[in-house]
């Protein structure tokens, strides 16, 4: 029986971008780490809808490596053609969700510190919520809890829920967690406490937005404040 990874907030690693051509498990058999391990750590439910560009935590490692392309598995074993026409109507799908303003609400009562975006020479996947530790923080809809425990360097005790439409939201460095595994949860249910765990400089909810493992700018899902 495999119990979620209990990752030390330094614990060294590097992320590997996803190139054409490369599955999971031609990434994992490089670096050398179980396929079940790098799916966990990254909240990868379908090994197949992996796409290119999408950045993968490898804990551990001292250096990105390079990743053989498998041309006959998974999407990598189709047509050029076909896997252009297939990210495009990915794609198309992604923007049809991301046009519905507050198709989210927001999962915590606070200021916005950080955007979404480019952040001290750095991609920063989601935005950065301030709130005083032991804030309430909410499911910002309805869906199953698929990870909840400690996350990868620096996120701290975190929680990962997926949605309807491909969406799965993220929810680090809280303080305490108040769901499991598995669990469904209704849209503004409390799901977790704001907290300082992990990689922070201070109380507050880092939030992510992923249509399949792409990070989206949450601003684009959540209404106005």
């Amino acid at each position: 029986m495999r119990n979620l990874e209990i990752l030390p907030s330094d614990q060294q690693g590097v992320y590997h971008t996803i190139q054409e051509g490369q599955t999971l498990y031609s990434v994992a058999q490089a670096y050398d780490i179980n396929v079940d391990q790098l799916k966990r750590i990254n909240g990868i439910y379908v090994p197949s809808k992996l796409q290119v560009g999408t950045r993968l935590w490898i804990p551990g490692a001292r250096r990105v490596l390079e990743v053989n392309s498998k041309k006959n598995k998974q999407v990598a074993g189709k047509k050029k053609g076909q896997v252009k026409k297939g990210s495009k109507t990915k794609s198309a799908r992604g923007k049809t969700v991301k046009a519905v303003k507050g198709f989210f609400i927001w999962p915590v009562k606070g200021q916005l510190t950080s955007k979404f975006g480019n952040r001290k020479g750095r991609h920063h996947d989601g935005i950065d919520v301030g709130a005083r530790k032991g804030t309430p923080i909410v499911a910002a809809a309805a869906g199953k809890v698929m990870f909840s425990g400690w996350g990868p360097t620096g996120y701290g005790l975190m929680v990962i829920i997926k949605h309807k439409n491909n969406l799965t939201t993220i929810y680090a460095h809280s303080s305490h967690i108040h769901v499991q595994k598995n669990q469904t949860v209704k849209q503004g249910q409390r799901i977790a406490s704001v907290g300082n765990t992990g990689r922070s400089t201070g109380p507050h909810l880092h939030f992510e937005v992923r249509n399949d493992t792409h990070p989206q700018n949450p601003l684009n899902y959540l209404p106005k404040q």
